[in-house]
């Protein structure tokens, strides 16, 4: 037979230590989770006003250029 003498059994922790661990494991659960929510709305409105403001540009330089009168092609003579 096996000799127990040196076995110690291992204690739970009580209900409501372990109650209060997952509340506060949740919470910080939570928490990461709003952390990373929060991080891609901030980045995908950065790269929104990004894309906002260089097709403004676009749209001012094409604007621009239709205001610019294009030059006229020169008409070739023939002297023969």
């Amino acid at each position: 037979m096996a000799d127990f003498a040196g076995y110690v059994p291992v204690l739970l922790e009580p209900l409501a230590d372990r109650k209060k661990r997952w509340a506060q494991e949740s919470v910080d659960a939570w928490t990461q989770h709003d952390e990373k929510l929060r991080a891609r709305d901030e980045k995908t409105f950065r790269l929104k006003s990004l894309r906002l403001a260089k097709e403004a540009a676009e749209k001012a330089a094409t604007a621009q250029a239709a205001l610019v009168p294009k030059a006229r092609a020169k008409r070739k003579r023939n002297l023969v």
